[in-house]
């Protein structure tokens, strides 16, 4: 167990490491410390070979419900808490300055997200709003409980409902008409619909949602460590490719690279032997 002050990560044996948020009496809320440790963690599996799948969860009955803006609030206030002063970017006076970089850090958690090689499972019971939501959609695969909620909560405190890539993930994932209606509204969306629209790839009881999350990211480390891995650079890169014809290019460098791995020996010939693959590890 990797100890964190607002997570709790368990790194198993198997190669499935477990992000759980652990601030469940904030509804597991993003605060300062939240996105220091995340940012921290997410760091450590850009090069972790023995780590190849990650499962986002929520402590308690919610994922994440978004920005504590009881903490928040500092963003306004000329005095830091006592609590947060450790955070040197809160004790810029300009208002600008201050809010420009609370806003890249925070922000910056998708990218990360989008950046590490390993497939990312959101497994999410409750509300994941604003950036709860965000890390959400950041993710690779979405599962959610019967009791899950998305709101992009934005809109409803006077921001912009465009932050944190919900304004990059949406239209591409549930298409530009439905998302301007979510965005501009900031209405709550249940599992349902979510399943319905493709937000998510299923829904599955409460209780069932991590063991959910276990059996598909069991299913990757079937695969080839490779082969996923190029896999999910191909995806990150071909979601912006400017025709198929670079899609394919891209595709096709990948392929060659793996052709000329042990990888693909060992699922050609497990393939026509009626056998599992035993892929080395990295």
């Amino acid at each position: 167990m990797v100890e964190y002050e607002t997570l709790k990560v368990q790194e198993r044996e198997d190669g499935i490491s477990i992000i759980t948020f652990n601030r469940p009496y904030r509804l597991n809320a993003i605060n300062f410390q939240f996105v220091d440790d995340l940012q921290d963690y997410l760091n450590k599996l850009e090069n972790n070979l023995n780590i190849r799948v990650v499962i986002l969860t929520g402590e308690g009955r919610t994922f994440c419900s978004g920005l504590d803006l009881k903490e928040g609030q500092v963003i306004f206030n000329e005095k830091v808490p006592e609590n947060i002063q450790k955070f040197k970017y809160l004790h810029l006076t300009d208002k600008i300055k201050r809010a420009t970089i609370v806003q890249k850090v925070i922000s910056q958690l998708m990218v990360q997200l989008r950046r590490i090689p390993q497939p990312i499972i959101a497994a999410i019971r409750g509300s994941a709003y604003g950036g709860g939501l965000s890390l959400a959609l950041a993710s690779d695969i979405r599962i959610a409980g019967e009791s899950a909620e998305f709101c992009n909560a934005y809109i409803k405190i006077g921001l912009s409902g465009a932050d944190c890539g919900s304004s990059y993930w949406l239209p591409r994932l549930i298409g530009f008409s439905r998302a301007a209606e979510f965005m501009y509204t900031g209405r709550i969306m249940d599992a349902k619909e979510a399943d319905k629209i493709g937000l998510v790839s299923k829904i599955v009881p409460d209780k069932e949602i991590l063991n959910e999350a276990l059996n598909i990211a069991k299913q990757i480390l079937n695969k080839s460590p490779i082969g996923v891995r190029f896999t999910k650079d191909a995806l990150n890169m071909n979601v912006d490719a400017p025709s198929l014809e670079s899609a394919i290019k891209l595709e096709n460098r990948t392929q060659v690279i793996c052709i000329n791995a042990d990888d693909v020996l060992e699922g050609f010939f497990a393939t026509l032997e009626k056998r599992e693959p035993n892929y080395d590890k990295w």
